[in-house]
Parts: C-alpha cells; sequence; structure tokens
C-alpha cells in the first residue's frame, strides 16, 4: 500500500522552513482508497518565491491548523504504508524535519518516482514532474499545490507499475536503493533499514569490533549505501566489504559536527580503510605587525615569532609568501599604503590609517575566518539541544552540546560545553567549507 504525498513549503531547506501544505493519496497500485489535503500555518513568513511559484500567500495559511494539529491525521494514513513522492528525499525530509521538532521519530519505507521513472522509462530529457507528465500523457491539474501534484504522481506511479521490469526496481527502491545482493555476508537489510537518515557518523566493524572504517555524513543511512555500493570493483573495498560484520553509529544533530566528529575519531583510530590524515607541520604564518606611527603591515616569519599577532599559519614559508601577495594584489593594499604615506594632514591622516587598518584585518581574516573569536551553533541531536564549536582568536578548541532549555546560553556556558580537541589545517578547512555552506548555522561572537 502506497501513501503518495506532495508537500508545498517556505523554501528548500528541511532544517529552516516550513510545510504550508500537504496532500496525501493512499493507494493501493489500482485504486484511490483515501485522500486528505490541507494547508497548513507554518509560523513564518512564505518566500515570495514560493507565492509566486504556488499562489499560497501568507493570508491564506493563517488561520490554517499548525502541522502539530494534524500531525496525528498524517501518521494515521501513512502507517505501515511505503511514503512516495516525486523527489522523496526532499518531501520526506520536511515532513520528517516536522516530527523532529516535536520530538517525534517518522520513520517510513520510501519510494522516489524520480529514481523508479528513471530506471523503468529510460530515454527522457527531463525528470522533473512538470515535464515528464507532459510527455507521458498525464494532465496536471493546479500543477504546484499539493493535492494536484500529488494527483499527477499517482497517476505517473500507477502507469509505472504496469511495466514488466517494475517490481525489480520497486525493490531496489524500498531497500532505499539498495540491491541485497550486493550487502556484506553478514549485514541484512534489516541493520540498514534502523540506521537514521539524519546526520552524524558511522563505524564499520568487524567480528572483533575492530572498526575498520569511519565516515560522516549529513544523512548515515544513506552513505553507508553509497559504501556498499561502491565496494565492487575497488579491491580495498572489496576487501572491508568481505571483513564487515556490525554497523555503529554516532548522530551529531548537523553535518559540521558530523565532519569533525568523524576526523577526530579518524586521527585517533587510524582504520585500515581509511586514508590516514595528513600530518601537518606548521613551519611559517602571516603576522600582522604594527609599525610606531600605528599602521598596520603583513609580514611572513617563522611561527615561533613573538613580536606580532599571527593570523595564518602553512606548511612551508613559500607557500605563506604566495598567499600574502595574493592578500596585497587583491586587497589592493599597497596601492592604499602608497597613498596613505602622501596624506600630511593630522586629522585625515589618522582616520585613512584607522580605515587601512581595518582593511588589512579584513583582507587577511577572509583567508580563514571573518572573526577571530567566535562560538558556532547549529542543531543538536535531539530537538532540546545544540551543537556548539568554538573558536578563539582564530584557533579552534574544540566541539560540544547544550541544552538551552536547562542552561543559559552565554558565553560562559557555551565555553564550558566544549570537549577540546587540538587545531589544523584540515579542521580548519572543514569548517570553512560549512560555514560558506551557511544552513542552519548561527555565529555568535565574543
Amino acid at each position: 500500500m502506497y501513501a503518495v504525498i506532495d508537500v508545498e513549503t517556505t523554501g528548500g531547506s528541511p532544517s529552516v522552513d516550513r510545510i504550508i501544505e500537504i496532500a496525501v493519496i493512499v493507494f493501493d497500485g489500482e485504486n484511490i482508497l483515501e485522500q486528505y489535503s490541507s494547508l497548513v500555518n507554518p509560523h513564518r513568513n512564505i518566500d515570495k518565491y514560493v507565492t509566486q511559484l504556488t499562489g499560497i500567500t501568507d493570508k491564506m495559511v493563517r488561520h490554517a491548523p499548525s502541522f502539530e494539529e494534524i500531525q496525528e491525521k498524517i501518521l494515521e494514513i501513512t502507517r505501515e504504508k511505503i511514503f512516495v513522492a516525486h523527489n522523496v528525499k526532499f518531501d520526506y525530509g520536511m515532513v520528517r524535519s516536522e516530527y523532529k521538532r516535536l520530538g517525534i521519530d517518522f520513520v517510513r519505507k520510501q519510494v522516489d518516482t524520480v529514481n523508479l521513472s528513471r530506471k523503468v522509462l529510460p530515454g527522457f530529457t527531463s525528470y522533473s514532474l512538470g515535464s515528464l507528465c507532459e510527455s507521458l500523457g498525464i494532465t496536471i491539474e493546479n500543477r504546484h499545490r499539493a493535492l494536484g501534484d500529488v494527483e499527477a504522481t499517482v497517476k505517473l506511479l500507477s502507469l509505472i507499475l504496469k511495466q514488466s521490469n517494475a517490481k525489480k526496481y520497486l525493490e531496489i527502491e524500498m531497500n532505499h536503493g539498495i540491491d541485497p545482493s550486493i550487502l556484506p555476508p553478514n549485514i541484512t537489510l534489516g541493520e540498514i533499514e534502523k540506521l537514521p537518515e539524519e546526520p552524524g557518523y558511522f563505524y564499520l566493524k568487524d567480528a572483533t569490533d575492530k572498526i575498520l572504517f569511519i565516515e560522516a555524513s549529513k544523512n548515515v543511512r544513506r552513505e553507508v549505501i553509497k559504501f556498499f555500493n561502491k565496494a565492487e570493483g575497488l579491491p580495498e573495498r572489496q576487501r572491508a566489504h568481505e571483513a564487515i560484520t556490525q554497523i555503529d553509529y554516532q548522530p551529531t544533530g548537523n553535518e559540521l559536527m558530523a565532519r569533525l566528529g568523524a576526523y577526530h575519531e579518524v586521527k585517533k583510530l587510524l582504520p585500515e580503510f581509511n586514508k590516514r590524515p595528513k600530518e601537518y607541520k606548521l613551519t611559517s604564518a602571516i603576522f600582522i605587525i604594527t609599525d610606531q606611527e600605528g599602521f598596520k603591515h603583513l609580514r611572513v616569519e617563522k611561527i615561533e615569532f613573538a613580536d606580532g599577532e599571527v593570523t595564518l599559519k602553512f606548511q612551508s614559508r613559500g607557500t605563506a609568501q604566495k598567499v600574502l601577495h595574493k592578500i596585497i594584489v587583491e586587497g589592493h593594499l599597497q596601492v592604499q599604503f602608497s597613498l596613505l604615506k602622501k596624506i600630511t594632514e593630522p586629522e585625515q591622516r589618522e582616520n585613512c590609517k584607522k580605515s587601512y587598518n581595518e582593511k588589512i584585518d579584513k583582507a587577511v581574516r577572509k583567508y580563514l575566518y571573518k572573526n577571530s573569536n567566535f562560538f558556532i551553533v547549529g542543531d543538536g541531536r535531539r530537538p532540546d539541544e545544540n551543537s556548539v564549536i568554538c573558536v578563539e582568536n582564530s584557533v579552534y578548541l574544540g566541539m560540544g552540546y547544550i541544552c538551552p532549555e536547562l542552561t543559559p546560553v552565554n558565553t560562559e556556558s557555551l565555553r564550558a560545553s566544549i570537549t577540546p580537541y587540538e587545531d589544523d589545517l584540515e579542521i580548519q578547512k572543514i569548517i570553512r567549507q560549512e560555514l560558506r555552506k551557511g544552513k542552519g548555522l548561527k555565529i555568535i561572537n565574543f
């Protein structure tokens, strides 16, 4: 039995956006048995783009029920059914996030009609719902409204199920995209199904509890499946494949914590099938030096240099010099300093000096972090928890978790929640990459 679902949302991120409309049709493969649809009050504004696309306005949802008010109906109508959607990752992710906010673990078998269509109905240039339905002669009433799109998805699913090869691919799709024949001899589909579809890192172990491999992901289950799918034809993976008897995992709440946690574990345990972390021997750094007049300058010195403020650290003097040159050229710092030296009027010179020094700070910081001292706060492992990462003087100090309901959130409590870890260039790279994504992370400067 299938529960075919479509949601419209305030935006595209399950971590911050909310459902504004949901439709569910219960389908047995031949007949529609039940249907339900409702607008949903998201208790936040709807993005203008979404309103243009769907026609759903803030006014329309103002007096609609909240997700909490309809959650029992959604649980009931989807219970013991296969959750089907066109791009199921999005719809399932949005529904799961709504339940997570309520402290409920929503788990259903899933089928994605995008993936299924690609396998069963190959050859189309586009597999978006609109393009595919147009190619197949399926009419969509009320496009980009939940009920209209879910009705079209039911018609598409019905057509797919009539194809001779549908059963095989449907089975793989319901098994989370994994063919049972590629699993290690001692791992069952049941063990895969127990894995969470949320951020964390996992351990692959042998019969003696020895850890063979560690990896991080924003979706643990999907990453484990990807590992097994790639085992075929790769000798190293194949050796691991034969030895694996257990899968363990650590939820983290968000991808940044997953990547840092996995990196710390790999560095400590050195699993056989992970690449060895690079050993970083830092010898040189770019320092900010202040001259007698109060002007700031950038200079490369040995890392032990004590007469300036260290900013960026490097494995070689040559690399440090290259980055320094790039910073100066991109910030036009040399030209600005030359012009500044020509100013003789004291007050104007003082104002320009202040502006120039700020540009020096900004130019060098953008190669590491925007600020020197900050906490990164993100989703925790439970709804009542936040993750915390601390960076002080541009050095990563560690990570941990805090419960805002039990502990007032301030600099002292955030710092107290941290488990200390050593900083290195790989950690800096991980933090910069995740900050650039900016999804669901809050920066608290101190």
